[in-house]
């Protein structure tokens, strides 16, 4: 992707390895917070990933691991998010169902085989789309593609084809987020420290990087000042910055029942409000 890239010659020189730089430090957070939702996840015996959110970026990472990336450090970067998913894929198969068992007891008796299905339409997705966009050289929202290469081949933008799926995960993932944050009434599988680090890992990951690039080389990645663009960091964006405020209201009226796990303080079970073995959370 961008590490391949060849800028014109009256981009300063360093304009690369700051951009992996900004990259970096949108993966790192992107680690942290999965790491920390799985532990989360463990505590309070819930899924902190929305179910169509993780079925759209596991087949993002599948994808990109295997197809799209070409240099050791990209596809190192993908292959340890598909390691780290293992605890979010763990977490929501075996916790999905008691937090699907009051809307729909269906959908949790099945979520393992929702999930897998979910997932694998996500990786025909994805893939149709890298096939297509790497088909012919000039793909993408106007600009000059001269110095993006892809497999020896100049003017195939894999930022831009990154940026274009990346979206779609995170826009699914901050809107979902704060819908099942809403739905649930509860703070399982997440909390501040995830919030934080996910919000960072799109600022630094999918924002920040991008536009700075635009920035010195505007003929390369005008993408990202695009209409639809700005529509899919903006709405994330929004969501991610409401998110806390709702996490707080609902974490001043959660219960925390005695074996770990939260729940709305209008679900708790009669046997349960009457003794002092679920306390409320302030």
């Amino acid at each position: 992707m961008a590490i391949s890239d060849v800028p014109p010659a009256d981009c300063p020189p360093w304009l690369v390895p700051v951009h992996t730089l900004l990259l970096g430090i949108g993966v790192l957070c992107w680690d942290a917070t999965y790491i920390l939702m799985t532990r989360r996840a463990l505590a309070t015996k819930s899924y902190g990933m929305p179910l169509l959110a993780l079925a759209v970026n596991l087949s993002w990472e599948m994808v990109y691991v295997f197809y799209v990336c070409e240099a050791v450090l990209e596809t190192t970067g993908f292959f340890v998010w598909l390691l780290l998913d293992i605890g979010l894929v763990y977490t929501t198969i075996r916790f999905g169902p008691h937090d699907w068992k009051d809307s729909s007891p269906w959908v949790g008796r099945n979520i393992g085989c929702i999930l897998g299905l979910l997932t694998a339409v996500g990786c025909v997705g994805h893939y149709t789309f890298a096939v297509w966009w790497l088909a012919e050289p000039g793909r993408g929202i106007g600009g000059d593609k001269r110095g993006k290469w892809w497999q020896g081949r100049e003017g195939l933008d894999t930022t831009e084809l990154a940026f274009w799926s990346a979206g779609l995960s995170q826009l699914n993932l901050s809107a979902g987020s704060v819908a099942m944050l809403l739905v649930r009434g509860h703070s399982g599988g997440t909390g501040y420290a995830i919030w934080f680090f996910r919000t960072m890992g799109t600022l630094f990951g999918l924002i920040l990087d991008n536009a700075f690039m635009w920035w010195y080389w505007p003929a390369g990645y005008g993408f990202i000042v695009s209409p639809f663009a700005v529509f899919i960091w903006g709405t994330s964006m929004a969501c991610d910055i409401v998110y806390p405020f709702l996490l707080w209201q609902v974490r001043r009226t959660e219960l925390l029942l005695p074996d770990g796990r939260l729940v709305r303080c209008d679900s708790q079970p009669a046997s349960t409000a009457s003794s002092d073995h679920g306390k409320k959370k302030r």
